[in-house]
């Protein structure tokens, strides 16, 4: 089994700002919502934990492997969001009215050096596959980004889900079997755990 996550919230969310592969921190809610989601996995196997390698990710990623006992977080670049280039950093809604079809520009040229969405989910496929690959039967929990996690949505479910249709809350949790090259997703866009206190 395959848990896809998204990160805890950084200031950069919060703002609305695009982040990409600028390293953002957690803010102090992002960490919250991180406890909270390691509450979630409390009793739910884990055996492995991935994370991309940017700040946002890991944090998340150890923040469960310290309630499970799992101190060996492996990071990969692989697993970053999509870069976004000389945009990092400007509005969101900046991005939308410049690029209004920047979220689903399949097949088009790279502009504003925006990684294209083709490279992303590659990327991202190619190391999902490859972990599971290795994790065999194992229960396995990687820490990611929306666009990210969206262009892979998009690839199992044949863009019925996904980039340009769904947006994914900060650590929610889609859920994946593996079997023989074959994807399915079981579940998507969990929040629930939000609704645990911690302190």
């Amino acid at each position: 089994m395959l848990y896809l996550v998204r990160h805890g919230e950084t200031d950069w969310n919060k703002q609305k700002l695009l982040q990409g592969h600028t390293n953002i921190p957690l803010n102090e809610q992002g960490k919250r919502q991180a406890k909270q989601l390691a509450e979630k996995f409390k009793d739910i196997r884990l055996d492995r934990i991935y994370a991309s390698d940017l700040e946002r990710a890991v944090e998340t990623a150890r923040t469960v492997g310290a309630k499970k006992g799992i101190t060996d977080v492996q990071m990969f670049e692989r697993l970053r969001e999509r870069c976004f280039g000389e945009m990092e950093g400007i509005e969101v809604v900046k991005l939308d009215e410049l690029l209004p079809n920047c979220w689903t520009n399949w097949g088009e040229e790279s502009v504003h050096g925006i990684e294209p969405l083709e490279k992303m989910q590659s990327r991202m496929a190619e190391q999902l596959k490859d972990i599971m690959e290795e994790a065999k039967e194992e229960h396995v929990l990687v820490v990611s980004h929306g666009a990210a996690i969206n262009s892979f949505i998009h690839f199992v479910t044949k863009g019925e889900s996904g980039t340009g249709i769904l947006r994914l809350k900060n650590t929610a949790v889609t859920s994946f079997t593996y079997k023989e090259g074959e994807w399915e997703m079981v579940t998507c866009n969990d929040d629930s755990h939000l609704e645990i206190p911690v302190s």
